[in-house]
């Protein structure tokens, strides 16, 4: 019994001097799925697919700047725009999202959002599929940009579409 003492106590030793190093790089940090940001933004993404985002109102800074792809929106225009999906169709959803939080050596701070995306055409009853990608970036607790990237190719149809109906 004595030697088996020993032997754990020796283990533990070891164990507990291992270095264990963080890697201290600027760009490098932790990353969180159960902090305050994170269930931000995903009370921010079941308001968009309950077609009501205007909630972002209380999490975004009013001079924000925004981008879906490559093109800047301000604050006001991206509400806007995600509560315009709604218009467009029924039963959006985020499928198997995953939302996490990442806080950089740096003192940055980004929530990380990417999914698959689903929506039925108001139009044509015809559901659409896409996978996005999605960052959210914080100053204290307001997210001053965003950046969301997909392949825009149906949306844009979508939007067609509902501009010919509209113009009838």
């Amino acid at each position: 019994m004595n030697k088996i003492s020993v032997l754990l106590v020796l283990t533990f030793f070891f164990i507990s001097c291992q270095n264990n190093t963080q890697d201290t790089s600027p760009w490098s940090g932790r990353i969180d799925e159960n902090d305050e940001k994170t269930a931000v933004v995903k009370k921010l993404a079941q308001a968009y697919q309950d077609g009501n985002f205007d909630i972002a109102k209380e999490y975004f800074t009013e001079d924000g700047i925004h981008f879906f792809n490559n093109i800047e929106y301000t604050t006001d225009q991206i509400i806007e725009g995600y509560n315009f999906h709604s218009v467009l169709y029924d039963d959006l959803k985020h499928v198997d999202p995953m939302i996490t939080t990442m806080y950089y050596n740096n003192g940055e701070v980004y929530t990380n959002h990417w999914s698959d995306w689903t929506g039925k055409s108001k139009i044509t009853g015809e559901v659409q599929n896409n996978t996005f990608h999605c960052w959210w970036q914080w100053e204290g607790n307001k997210i001053v940009s965003t950046k969301c990237y997909l392949d825009p190719t149906e949306l844009m149809e979508e939007i067609a579409l509902y501009q010919s109906k509209m113009a009838e």
